[in-house]
């Protein structure tokens, strides 16, 4: 159902798979999921742990971000990377349960070493957060330091664990207007030198997947991959601008590659992965959404040797990021657990186009 090459959208050559494990396609990421999905609470946490000696970077663009230390990540800073990268639920609520998961990891020894204290690390982890405050019986009840700790446990664990679904810090998502559940989301593209490039994205975005007539803003460039899936009719339209739907929202994301590339480089992929957003989203980068993207780079193969051979690859590693991330997104709304109608939660994509999501979730 792929094509070993494809070209469109913008994108460059790539090659599957296009879903399989996920951001676990790359290798020495472990990652974690805490939360609670009832009819009275739906939300979560969700920490990656990246091999040590990954580049980190980020790229913050929405009106109305939720986050955590993401300036001690930004190039030009001391450059240590981070012990782990947290996605949450909650809002500036949310970003409390972070406290959980450092201090999971101080207590493991992972961390920046302390200055002058013996045997004392200060784990660095830069977090976002998304708004699904109240989703459930109408109650603030975001995720909790507990649920941080556990989510860190999790990831430590090593075993594996799920990327997708109502899980983690996607399981009170909702995008389109409060129209749609969202949830977390993770697809890989391969490159045809062997580099990997993968996303994980909690999708609970303002703007809708869908286009006024009922089917994908995506459907180009899943066209471009020779995808030959459903097609998707019916999802819901956007809710009148008084509806009072939005101001709840947030796509947040991890883009990841085996790639060696430096702090600039990685915060670079990120940048150029938020296009991925645009293109599965409209509208998207609003005043209501606090659009963030980090990037994660292990190290494990070399960019080609010569300026213009790597520049090209660096090129190609940023696009597939953007693909990777446009995949998530729609992966994360396939993935989304429906619910008894007596939740009050929108619908998911599986209960409208069936068909699309089952096809699309087999790849």
């Amino acid at each position: 159902m792929t094509s070993d090459t494809a070209r469109g959208s913008g994108s460059t050559a790539r090659s599957g798979p296009l879903r399989g494990r996920g951001i676990l396609e790359v290798p020495g990421i472990r990652l974690g999921h805490a939360g609670e999905l009832t009819d009275s609470r739906l939300t979560g946490i969700t920490a990656v742990l990246p091999p040590p000696g990954s580049a980190v970077g980020v790229d913050v663009r929405g009106g109305g971000p939720a986050t955590r230390e993401t300036d001690v990540i930004a190039p030009g800073t001391h450059s240590y990377g981070a012990d782990a990268i947290v996605l949450t639920g909650g809002s500036a609520f949310g970003l409390g349960a972070v406290s959980g998961v450092v201090d999971t990891l101080a207590e493991a020894g992972l961390g920046f070493p302390a200055p002058g204290l013996a045997d004392a690390v200060i784990p660095l982890v830069p977090a976002a957060a998304i708004f699904d405050l109240g989703r459930g019986d109408g109650s603030v009840a975001p995720p909790t330091p507990a649920e941080g700790s556990q989510a860190a446990r999790a990831a430590l664990s090593g075993e594996t664990v799920e990327v997708r679904g109502s899980i983690g810090a996607g399981t009170g998502a909702r995008s389109g207007f409060q129209s749609l559940r969202g949830g977390l989301g993770s697809c890989a593209v391969r490159l045809p030198g062997g580099i990997t490039v993968a996303a994980l994205v909690v999708a609970n975005s303002l703007g809708t997947i869908g286009t006024p007539s009922g089917g994908l803003w995506l459907d180009p460039l899943l066209r471009s991959f020779g995808l030959d899936l459903p097609k998707v009719q019916g999802l819901p339209a956007t809710p009148p601008a008084d509806s009072g739907t939005g101001a709840k929202n947030t796509t947040i994301a991890i883009v990841a590659t085996d790639a060696r590339l430096d702090p600039a480089q990685t915060t670079r992929m990120a940048s150029g992965a938020h296009a991925g957003i645009s293109r599965a989203v409209q509208p998207s980068h609003t005043l209501f959404d606090g659009d963030t993207v980090f990037g994660l780079a292990t190290g494990a193969n070399e960019l080609p040797s010569g300026h213009g051979a790597a520049t090209r690859e660096l090129v190609m590693i940023t696009a597939a990021a953007a693909d990777a991330l446009s995949l998530a997104i729609l992966d994360a709304h396939a993935s989304a657990t429906p619910v008894a109608e007596a939740w009050g939660q929108p619908p998911t994509l599986s209960e409208i186009a069936p068909d699309f999501a089952s096809a699309f979730t087999a790849l």
